[in-house]
Order: C-alpha cells, then structure tokens, then sequence
C-alpha cells in the first residue's frame, strides 16, 4: 500500500466501518493466502474503468486524491500509474455484483488486487482501517 502505509505499519482497524469508496480496508484474500490491506475503489451495482489514468465510477470522472503525485511522476515518465481497463475486459461483467467490492492497492504498478483475484466479497473485508497507530511519529487518521 506504499506511500500511504509501509509493510510494518500498525493500524487500528473498525470492524463495524462503513465500506465507502476510497476508504482502506483489511481483507482477507479471496485465494486463502492471507490479509492484507486495500482501498475501495468500486461498490456494489458500479460500473468502474480506468481510461488514461482517469477512474470513471458510472461514466463520472472521480478523483484519486492519495496517488496524485505518483500519477504526476508516472506522466512525467510517459506511462499511465494504473493501466487502462474496463470491467467487462477485466471481469466479464457490466457492474459489480451485490455484495461484492472492487479493492486497489495504491502502489498500482505493483499491486496484486482485484485486478489479479477478482471481486472481494463482503465476509472477506475484516474491517475499515480508522488511523494508522505506529510508528507514533507517522501516526494519521484516514
């Protein structure tokens, strides 16, 4: 989840939180092989693709505020920070399906996400992180 969170980050996580797009959660993989924690990017019912870099949630723009300067950096090299994709390319659906959420890791040339293991379901999201607690001097609320 680099730059927001680095691997020995302590974070406190609410597992009653509401799952709202952008918001961190810590999920448990769909494959079985552990947790993790990603953003929400797509809700249930949505339609999500990225285009040029742009997120388009139903045919809106929305803006991705936390990955604004690796996006800079990303176009100053020449290349997109997350590739182009459409759901129906990338799942073979129009809109994610009830109960379901599409997750990104922020670090997206590098992240294995739901474009790697597919939707996460609602029983996989252990809980929204709330603030990350150590080290104490990068502590934050999110």
């Amino acid at each position: 989840m680099m730059p927001t969170l680095s691997e020995k980050d302590l974070v406190f996580v609410n597992r009653l939180g509401p799952k709202k797009r952008f918001k961190l959660v810590y999920i448990r993989l769909p494959n079985g092989a552990g947790t993790c924690v990603r953003r929400i990017v797509g809700l249930p019912g949505e339609q999500i693709e990225y285009l040029q870099d742009q997120l388009y949630v139903n045919h809106q723009k929305k803006e991705e505020t936390f990955i604004l300067d690796e996006k800079r950096q990303a176009d100053s090299n020449g290349i997109f920070y997350t590739e182009n994709f459409t759901m129906n390319q990338q799942f073979n659906e129009v809109t994610i399906p009830t109960g379901k959420y599409l997750v990104m890791g922020d670090n997206r040339p590098y992240a294995t996400d739901s474009r790697y293991y597919g939707f996460v379901g609602e029983k996989e999201i252990i809980g929204t992180v709330e603030m990350r607690v150590l080290p104490l001097h990068k502590m934050e609320q999110y």
